[in-house]
């Protein structure tokens, strides 16, 4: 009686076992799109950590890559603009962004940067030294 409980147990986890398990070896060869959706001009700069390694690469706006081998909702990914992409995923100077954290890459387009958001980098804009502008209704 207790070899017929075990033998019907096993036959009932063996195929849940083997379906998750080939799930996951099908979501680590899978190769993802990259896209960068900055504003005309700009260059995204992209890091990618995979089990022990990172593949860099720069996309100019508008492009897309697909890049094999990655494991989607393990490996993570980050955006700069311009550049470079940091350790921490965060701006190196006031003048860059960055996406300010490392997110899970996902089966579908990869990118954080969203021109509507006003999430890119942009040149600082200033005024001549000397020049004085009065302010609305100060006359």
């Amino acid at each position: 009686m207790k070899r017929l409980f075990l033998f019907v147990t096993l036959s009932a986890a063996l195929p849940a076992c083997l379906a998750a398990a080939s799930a996951q070896e099908t979501l680590a060869q899978q190769a993802v799109t990259f896209l960068c959706n900055a504003p005309a001009g700009h260059v995204c700069q992209f890091g990618v950590q995979t089990g022990g390694s990172q593949i860099n690469f720069a996309l100019p706006a508008g492009e897309r890559k697909l890049v094999p081998g990655i494991t989607p909702h393990a490996d993570k990914y980050c955006v700069c603009d311009p550049g470079p992409v940091t350790a921490d995923c965060k701006a190196p100077r006031l003048d860059h962004w960055c996406m300010g954290s490392w997110l899970d890459v996902d089966t579908g387009l990869n990118s954080e940067n969203d021109i509507a958001d006003h999430r890119f980098a942009v040149a600082q804009e200033r005024d001549p030294i000397g020049i004085l502008h009065a302010k609305r209704d100060t006359n």
